[in-house]
């Protein structure tokens, strides 16, 4: 959800080595479909890794393997070297997501649960690796709007007031669109964080306007409370229902 989120200051990543890596260039990356293709090529090695995780899994401060791990790494691999090419928008997250959401969803729960039992290995390469692939498996299971969508419509001057107990935001955004015939408004995602980078709180809320038409800018407030004290919130568009 970070493509058109944004982050309140002093986030989870201060003084950690960024959760995602940005590749030099913007060369396009692969398309949807070649991206899909490889993912279900990796049948066996999702079945075998999700057994793994479901087993209570955890990476060791000392980066030591166990049975079963070296499939779980090929689909930690594909989620990490994806990471890069959905956060530059190299390939259209939005038409990937029409593919593959509904399993990101599920490894988006697994790797979860993996990056919370892994806490006290969270100094070594594998970690901030989950943390990447989690982060990539999040987006494409937020199912964001596709990129000729994001032409048509975007949030702008997102501004966040948090309560002075760190568990309730307020958020306050503009709505533009830029459409010539009049068109259905995204709903938005609104994901907060800990200072740990976990969730504490996510939803999808309905527009203020049902649709747009030409060049059109409407106001959007949600308050939202959370499980944890919040560190960040990333706002963005997505095909997903409200609820």
């Amino acid at each position: 959800m970070q493509g058109d989120g944004t982050g309140l200051g002093g986030g989870a990543g201060a003084g950690q080595p960024p959760a995602i890596v940005i590749q030099a260039g913007r060369a396009k990356g692969a398309k949807p479909e070649e991206i899909y293709r490889t993912w279900l090529e990796l049948a066996e090695a999702r079945i075998a890794g999700e057994q793994v995780l479901l087993g209570g899994y955890a990476l060791a401060a000392g980066d030591s393997a166990v049975a079963g791990e070296s499939e779980l790494a090929k689909v930690l691999a594909f989620f990490d070297g994806l990471a890069a090419q959905v956060f530059t928008r190299q390939t259209d997250v939005g038409e990937l997501s029409n593919y593959m959401a509904a399993d990101a969803l599920r490894w988006r729960e697994l790797l979860r649960g993996l990056r919370q039992r892994s806490a006290p290995a969270k100094e070594t390469p594998r970690y901030h690796q989950v943390t990447r692939a989690l982060a990539a498996a999040e987006f494409v299971a937020s199912e964001p709007i596709s990129d000729e969508e994001r032409a048509a419509f975007s949030l702008d001057n997102i501004r966040a007031d948090v309560a002075a107990d760190g568990r309730s935001i307020t958020i306050v955004a503009d709505l533009r669109g830029r459409t010539v015939a009049p068109r259905a408004v995204p709903n938005i995602a609104v994901c907060l964080r800990d200072a740990n980078g976990d969730v504490c709180g996510e939803v999808v809320l309905a527009p203020a306007v049902g649709e747009m038409q030409g060049e059109r800018s409407e106001g959007f407030t949600a308050t939202l409370d959370a499980s944890r004290e919040i560190t960040d919130v990333e706002v963005s568009f997505t095909r997903r229902a409200v609820g």
